[in-house]
């Protein structure tokens, strides 16, 4: 007796499955992406617990890559570029910056409550260093946001 196995369902099922399910690879590859998403939301400046000082003017230049921001925080600790530093750090950095490009321009982000001796102090730093362009951040007031 001889059987015929080329039209049985029973030879196709047993076949390995030659194409890969696409729908299981998106639905984590989009969970992954909301997860990468929210968590990159607050990295930049997640470190930094400040309230910049309100002003009714504000210089409303883009910050860029070339920028220096200067963060001084209310608790005594100094940042650069929204990573930890010290004041011989960011000077020489400064320094380097302004040899290249005396364009550079430096951004001081104050919390309200910082000593002002300590803003002049990086100001003083910037301007030693040979980088005249430093600019104050602030926020807008409550009623210039209307």
């Amino acid at each position: 007796m001889h059987v015929n196995y080329h039209g049985s369902r029973g030879k196709r099922a047993a076949a390995p499955m030659a194409e890969i399910n696409i729908i299981p690879l998106v639905d984590v590859v989009l969970v992954l992406l909301i997860i990468f998403m929210a968590t990159t939301a607050f990295v930049k400046e997640a470190g930094l617990n400040m309230r910049l000082p309100a002003a009714k003017t504000t210089e409303a230049q883009p910050e860029t890559t070339n920028d220096i921001n200067v963060a001084l925080t209310r608790d005594g600790k100094i940042y650069l570029n929204a990573q930890p530093s010290s004041e011989d750090a960011i000077q020489a950095v400064m320094i380097t910056r302004a040899r290249k490009n005396k364009e550079t321009r430096v951004i001081v982000k104050g919390d309200q409550q910082v000593e002002y001796r300590r803003v002049m102090k990086v100001i003083d730093m910037a301007k030693q260093a040979g980088l005249p362009k430093v600019s104050l951040a602030t926020q807008l007031t409550e009623e210039m946001k209307r």
